[in-house]
């Protein structure tokens, strides 16, 4: 999975990530909107031959969305190595 920065401003966060579809996208956004110190958070497919969905965060005032981005990956893939079958 590849992440691009397209806007970093303040609170506000959007990125562009390639080579994922609806579910890891749906994951983020459910996540990131649970934690307490995102304000709002969203995906946006595109067109799906032609556009990498981006999500766009926007977390509360005085708070990082990278690190809480970061955050909240940590935890999903703690959560995901942690499965045994």
């Amino acid at each position: 999975m590849a992440m691009k920065v397209l806007l970093k401003e303040g609170t506000e966060l959007r990125i562009r990530i390639s080579d994922e579809d609806h579910t890891t996208l749906h994951l983020f956004r459910s996540r990131l909107n649970a934690h307490k110190d995102i304000e709002y958070c969203n995906y946006f497919s595109g067109h799906p031959d032609l556009d990498d969905p981006e999500i766009y965060i926007r977390a509360n005032k005085g708070k990082d969305p990278v690190k809480i981005l970061k955050s909240v990956v940590k935890e999903a893939s703690k959560d995901f190595s942690s499965l045994s079958l």
